[in-house]
């Protein structure tokens, strides 16, 4: 019986390891190539900027400009440097205006050979009142003095948003979500954050008016705002209102803790 275990030992192993590769498609590259892009284009008013990345890190600073300037980053790695250069040169990137809409246009070659991957960490400066719909398949996602609505989501990586002013509608299934409010935001917000792993860190406006639903399964949760309960009280779901409930405060995570400040 020791003899197939130790035998059979170093199959498995292969057999895990070539899975890895098959799935992943970026093990085993040994060099990498970085190259640098900038866009601009205007930002129409009360428009929305879109960005959509496989791979990589979204970072959004509002400010008192009128066009969307962006520096993506592009990260390719390869076998040999050579390989990883002609990969990072055959990304296209377009900033591309379609109404009030201004979307980040991402266009990567095509293969399915191994030891190949492309990462795209984004560097982004917009109005103030600019909306955003943010997504990464992995990356971390952060946001700063925006006013504007924000939509936000990423399969694994953090979501932070400071000196926001708008509505938040923000999602990740791994993931650490942090949130401040401006002093100076409007009392009565919509917000819906959930996570699936993860804790949420929730800073409301100094005012703040909203019905309140906010549920962990496991995990604490602890409010620094009171809270006007309705129906049973438990340590694991809270519902209720702060203030006089005129906006909406949903937040949710099946493996984490929830504070509210």
């Amino acid at each position: 019986m020791k003899t197939k275990v130790l035998l059979s030992f170093p199959l498995c192993l292969l057999v895990i390891t070539v899975g890895c590769c098959v799935d992943i498609g970026g093990c085993w590259e040994k060099e990498k190539y970085e190259r640098t892009e900038h866009l601009s284009a205007p930002v129409p008013a009360e428009g929305i900027l879109d960005i959509e990345t496989d791979v990589g890190s979204v970072n959004v600073i509002g400010a008192d400009v009128t066009d969307c300037n962006v520096t993506a980053t592009i990260c390719a790695k390869a076998f040999t440097e050579k390989e990883a250069k002609e990969l990072a040169e055959q990304v296209k990137l377009k900033l591309e205006p379609a109404g009030k809409i201004l979307t980040v246009r991402v266009e990567k070659p095509l293969s399915r050979r191994c030891k190949r991957s492309i990462s795209i960490d984004f560097e982004v400066t917009v109005p103030k009142q600019t909306g955003l719909q943010l997504e990464s398949d992995v990356g971390k996602i952060r946001i700063s003095d925006i006013a504007g609505r924000i939509e936000a989501k990423t399969d694994v990586g953090e979501i932070t948003c400071r000196e926001i002013s708008g509505d938040i509608d923000l999602k990740t299934d791994v993931g650490e979500v942090e949130v401040v409010y401006s002093k100076t935001a409007p009392a009565a917000r919509d917000v819906v954050i959930s996570t699936d792993v993860g804790g949420i860190d929730f800073t409301a406006p100094p005012d703040f008016s909203a019905a309140v639903d906010i549920a962990t399964d496991v995990g604490a949760i602890k409010t620094d705002k009171p809270i006007a309960l309705m129906g049973e009280i438990s340590k694991n779901r809270l519902k209720g209102t702060i203030g006089n409930g005129e906006g909406k405060l949903r937040l949710t995570t099946d493996v984490g803790s929830i504070k509210i400040r």
